[in-house]
């Protein structure tokens, strides 16, 4: 039988679940701008390899 939901909550609990979604948030920020700048890179890449493609015809 599932546990039943807590009805009350302590300032822990909270500042607890608040950390978690703020390390979760972080984390997936900090991915994001990695990825981001990467994907950046790899779209001039592509941009010019076309460039130099279409010059060439």
């Amino acid at each position: 039988m599932p546990a039943a939901p807590k009805r009350a909550y302590s300032v822990e609990d909270f500042s607890d679940l608040i950390n978690t979604r703020l390390q979760k948030l972080e984390s997936k920020r900090e991915a994001q701008q990695r990825y981001g700048s990467l994907l950046a890179v790899l779209r001039q890449q592509i941009d010019s390899y076309r460039k130099h493609q279409n010059a060439g015809k």
